[in-house]
């Protein structure tokens, strides 16, 4: 019996762990950049944000601009480096979900990048 309440218990915590995945939000997709007339393609199978579209710099469509996304420890969050003029290399950015149609992009707690749907 108490075999039973124990894999009774982890069935249903696996079962609501599902939906509780399934209500995040999907980032994958095609973004609009904040500031500027142009979109940015989320792929997480390469783990890379590129430029989908740029209204004022048409040869910048297909540059990668954040690569190396990973899941975060913390929820709806993700790791991923950045390149810096200023540095000549790429830092560490964190980018959250403020909303399923808001992300932003912030390196050493400023925000750099917003992105919306």
């Amino acid at each position: 019996m108490h075999k039973l309440a124990v894999l009774s218990s982890i069935i249903i915590a696996c079962i609501f762990s599902v939906g509780v995945k399934s209500e995040e939000c999907n980032i994958a997709g095609v973004w609009e950049h904040s500031a500027k007339p142009a979109t940015l393609f989320i792929d997480l199978t390469k783990g890379e944000i590129s430029v989908h579209s740029h209204d004022l710099n048409p040869k910048s469509i297909g540059l990668v601009v954040l690569k190396s996304i990973k899941l975060s420890s913390t929820t709806s969050s993700w790791d991923a480096k950045m390149y810096s003029a200023t540095v000549d290399t790429f830092v560490d950015v964190l980018i959250t979900s403020k909303s399923c149609n808001q992300l932003s992009v912030g390196f050493q707690g400023d925000e750099i990048l917003g992105l919306v749907r």
